[in-house]
């Protein structure tokens, strides 16, 4: 792998970590005329990161070939713009100037043709975790993986999370599993305990969403109005809120469900999103906000996301 750098002196020592194996220091490399050059001894196709100290320089592909890179540190998006010279790099470089161009039909065809492959590769690794439209596609993808693959530590890791994950998503064509929520128990405002299956049981309430979210968290914030605003048009209908806050106590917590009118029903996961926390590992969750709407009747989960369209998914199931 060779590379070009501006903006990091002759003499700098840049590393090479393994981002598929726990960013493991694969070999480290010195600037010399404003170039460097990696050798690395690897078994299989990696997701590699480049860092100068602690500030990130590059990720790719690393794979069979000689790899290409140039670096601009003046440049933000420099990371994300990848390397070239061989054939996962080459395709990333094309998706990324197919979004740079904010061409979204043909990212999403080029998506597809990398998860649907016969015989995936190390793209379809990459958008497994977040990148398919539902962790059974994404499973699908893993499990035709190309043989240097398949038994990387990190795809058996990511193939146990989407396993659980895919649980709590909404049903994928195709798949046998019908998710049915997950109950859990926390303290209100009141300090009474209260489970989202009580809530979920209720026979006045015909839809449940369940709202990960905190104080501290601005995209959970930014969309309380929305959710202000469809509660009050759809919670006589049969919508139920059931707001897990993430935060580490309740001394903001409290004061503000009251000052942004929060009537529905909330409480606080002590744990907040650490590894302690059951509801985040029932549910999988890598960070929030996450919203799931369930079934009231029959417990399923009909939708789950960041942000979901509640006006569009409430008009058709509360009309």
């Amino acid at each position: 792998m060779k590379g070009t750098v501006q903006g990091i002196e002759d003499g700098a020592t840049i590393q090479m970590l393994d981002a598929w194996d726990h960013y493991a220091k694969l070999d480290s490399a010195v600037v010399e005329n404003g170039t460097f050059a990696f050798r690395p001894d690897i078994s299989a196709p990696t997701r590699v990161y480049l860092y100068q100290g602690d500030k990130q320089l590059k990720d790719f592909i690393l794979e069979q070939g000689t790899i290409l890179v140039d670096i601009d540190t003046s440049d933000e998006m420099n990371p994300f713009t990848g390397a070239a010279g061989t054939p996962s790099n080459d395709t990333y470089g094309r998706l990324m100037d197919l979004a740079a161009n904010n061409d979204r039909d043909a990212v999403k065809e080029l998506k597809k043709e990398i998860i649907e492959a016969e015989e995936t590769g190390p793209l379809a690794v990459m958008f497994a975790d977040g990148g398919c439209e539902s962790s059974y596609q994404a499973l699908c993808a893993l499990n035709r993986l190309s043989p240097d693959l398949a038994g990387k530590a990190y795809v058996t890791e990511l193939k146990d999370v989407l396993s659980n994950r895919m649980k709590t998503e909404p049903r994928a064509e195709g798949s046998d599993i019908v998710p049915i929520f997950i109950d859990m128990e926390y303290p209100d405002a009141n300090g009474q305990l209260v489970s989202l299956g009580s809530v979920v049981n209720n026979p006045d309430n015909r839809v449940v969403l369940l709202d990960f979210w905190a104080t501290w968290c601005a995209p959970c914030v930014a969309a309380l109005p929305e959710l202000k605003e469809v509660y009050a048009k759809y919670h006589d209908k049969g919508f139920e809120v059931y707001s897990v806050s993430e935060d580490p106590s309740d001394a903001r917590w409290k004061p503000f469900l009251k000052e942004n009118g929060m009537t529905w029903v909330n409480v606080l996961d002590n744990a907040a999103g650490r590894r302690d926390s059951k509801a985040w590992k029932d549910y999988s969750l890598n960070g929030i906000p996450t919203v799931i709407l369930i079934d009231g009747t029959s417990g399923e989960i009909i939708a789950r996301g960041n942000h979901l369209d509640l006006e569009e998914l409430l008009s058709s199931l509360l009309p």
